[in-house]
């Protein structure tokens, strides 16, 4: 799913935004939190969306060593092999993301520092949106 951002009076969903392009609609239900768009940056594969009501991720900054992806799905353990505003992860051949990961957090010392972008089956490493890049990409929607 990604992260949630929340300022005083509003709460705003991020998670990769190839999952909802085809969904034909700007209204979501996500885990049975519902939303509509109200932005997205394609450049980085993001959407941004307003949800009903959330508890804040906590976001950090990434570092280069173990992290790991967790959601709903399951959790993945992983190493970050490159930092910016795009992280690179090593992910294990067995243990690959599969259909419908997209989105996911990436944690370090329990905080959010990035999303599942895509996966490169072949190199057995991950593509990571920075958490840096998603505060910047939700100024002016918080």
């Amino acid at each position: 799913m990604g992260a949630f951002l929340r300022s005083k009076n509003r709460c705003i969903g991020v998670t990769a935004h190839h999952v909802i392009r085809l969904a034909g609609t700007k209204d979501l239900n996500i885990g049975g939190v519902k939303g509509q768009v109200v932005a997205d940056w394609r450049t980085f594969d993001l959407v941004y969306f307003k949800a009903s009501g959330c508890e804040p991720t906590p976001l950090g900054t990434a570092r280069l060593g173990p992290a790991r992806l967790a959601s709903a799905m399951g959790a993945k353990d992983c190493s970050i092999s490159d930092v910016g505003d795009l992280l690179s992860v090593v992910i294990g051949h067995a243990d690959m993301p599969g259909p419908g990961e997209s989105g996911t957090p990436l944690y370090q010392d329990e905080k959010v520092v990035g999303i599942l972008s895509s996966i490169n089956l072949n190199s057995g490493k991950g593509t990571i949106i920075s958490a840096r890049v998603i505060k910047k990409g939700a100024e002016g929607l918080i």
